[in-house]
């Protein structure tokens, strides 16, 4: 509730519901124009709305026609006051169904700006521009500045001769490869470049660097094997396979080499450190020039030096990607959602890809401060049903977890506990600190508070996904297992700004950081 009332607090929210009002008048009055043959009036109050939206359209941009679109519905509906009949029946007609489609285009378009309250296009600027101005909306919007203590002008200095070389040379790929290495710095996987699929492609392969036709990972005893080999590279001609450890790196201790290596890329954050460590032995496996040397243990024992040059068939984001995609079991990952089953005659198993049940009954929930009994209920059945199959214990799975609504995570939580617990809160930040203006709460149900639960987690486990994570372990009975630790990410996003047509960085806001 409190985010819907601060929405209708921005100047876009302030927006819709003076259109809306401004339609219920016209609904009202122009009948009575229309019998007083006040027709240009008529016509000239009823496409006002319209001319605004031409307006608004031209200060934001065709490429935020998206988030404005319900909007922009709103202030053509009047327009259906217009439409010929001029029996009284058909102009009540018109007049009620332009009230009863402006209200709800005026609902949906304050339900979604919830998500997307901030919007800022800087595509018509230059690269310099863009930029500076991205930094300095950021630190006025982005909700963790403070209390991640991001150093604005820092960025500034260190970036901007490299953003005025972009510049220089046209070169959109150079200015997207900046932006992906600031927001690396933010440490904050719901800061990110929305990049279009061409510059995507283009700024994974600048970052990933060269193919040399493996990858690799570290395992338990802390040594290093390479994985997914190529079988035609020539490492595999020297005897490299999957599973051969590999010792030094373009003659640096593979451990050494690993520690210094930054995971900088579009496609992934890594807030958790401890997850990136986990990752960086992939990332270092493209690093190198046009040959690399390479020293490893053969199947014989023995130490053994190569020298092998790139491998020119693939780029090595593909096969650095693949690697990610096999460790994090997303490869051909079922995404239905809420899916339960018996693992065996004693194993029960719960299948959580997303927080989201009805799109509706969610919203209900968290103006409800978190009480979701509908989809408590669901789980409930679901546990019982495996229950009654002979279930003993029970595994939760919300690896490569997307998110969506904390109460949906609250929901299942409450099974396993029977005591009100804070889940989150929402609020705001100023020169006096942090402002909370809503929690909301894990309302105790306990039924299944004794049956022992694994959930399992890893990176890709984020937003609401992460809050469960967290929810679910603080739970005597759960214990959390995985890989690598959940995201380590859960607010709300709600920021947007076009660099270019083809870059849009997205972040966390304070909602009230507009008023």
């Amino acid at each position: 509730m409190y985010l819907f009332y601060l929405t209708m607090k921005t100047v876009n929210g302030i927006v819709a519901i003076c259109i809306l009002l401004y339609s219920i008048m016209l609904s009202i009055i122009c009948p009575k124009l229309k019998k007083n043959k006040n027709y240009k009036m008529m016509c000239i109050l009823c496409a006002l709305p319209t001319v605004f939206a031409l307006v608004h359209f031209f200060v934001y941009g065709r490429i935020t026609l998206w988030v404005f679109s319900y909007l922009y519905v709103e202030a053509l509906l009047p327009l259906i006051l217009l439409l010929p009949g001029k029996k009284k029946v058909l102009i009540v007609m018109k007049s009620l169904v332009t009230f009863v489609l402006t209200l709800g285009a005026c609902f949906i378009f304050l339900i979604n700006a919830i998500a997307s309250p901030m919007v800022h296009n800087f595509s018509r600027d230059s690269y310099t521009e863009s930029f500076q101005k991205m930094l300095n909306t950021m630190e006025k919007e982005y909700a963790l500045s403070s209390w991640k203590k991001i150093n604005y002008d820092a960025l500034l200095e260190e970036y901007l001769p490299r953003v005025e070389e972009a510049e220089k040379n046209k070169n959109e790929t150079e200015y997207a490869a900046i932006i992906s290495e600031v927001i690396y710095r933010f440490y904050d996987s719901h800061v990110y470049a929305d990049l279009d699929s061409d510059l995507q492609c283009e700024t994974e392969d600048y970052f990933c660097g060269n193919d040399y036709g493996l990858s690799m990972i570290q395992i338990d005893d802390g040594s290093f094997i390479a994985i997914l080999v190529e079988p035609e590279s020539e490492v595999a001609k020297f005897g490299i396979h999957d599973g051969t450890t590999i010792l030094k790196w373009d003659n640096q201790d593979v451990k050494d080499a690993v520690s210094k290596v930054e995971f900088i890329c579009p496609s992934f954050a890594f807030p958790v450190k401890g997850n990136e460590d986990v990752m960086k032995p992939l990332y270092l496996a493209g690093k190198g020039g046009d040959s690399i040397e390479i020293t490893f243990i053969d199947d014989d024992g023995n130490i053994q030096n190569i020298t092998a040059k790139k491998f020119e068939e693939n780029t090595y984001s593909d096969r650095m990607i693949g690697a990610y995609i096999m460790l994090q079991n997303i490869y051909n990952m079922d995404y239905s959602n809420n899916v339960s089953y018996m693992l065996d005659d004693k194993c029960g198993y719960l299948r959580i890809r997303k927080e989201r049940y009805d799109n509706v009954k969610d919203n209900v929930a968290a103006v409800r401060k978190g009480y979701y009994p509908e989809l408590t209920a669901l789980y409930a059945d679901l546990i019982g049903d495996l229950q009654n199959q002979g279930m003993e214990y029970l595994i939760v799975d919300i690896r490569n977890n997307v998110g969506g609504y904390d109460c949906c995570a609250g929901a299942l939580t409450s099974l396993f506990t029977d005591e009100k617990r804070h889940m989150v809160a929402f609020g705001y930040e100023d020169e006096e600190g942090y402002h909370i203006k809503e929690n909301q709460y894990i309302f105790p149900d306990g039924r299944y508070k004794d049956i022992p639960v694994v959930a399992l987690v890893n990176s890709e486990c984020v937003s609401a996904g992460d809050g469960m994570a967290k929810f679910l372990g603080e739970c005597d009975n759960v214990t959390l297992m995985g890989f690598t630790a959940s995201g380590g990410v859960n607010q709300n996003n709600g920021g947007y700004i076009y660099l270019t047509d083809r870059i849009c960085v997205e972040y966390p806001v304070f909602f009230e950081s507009f008023i």
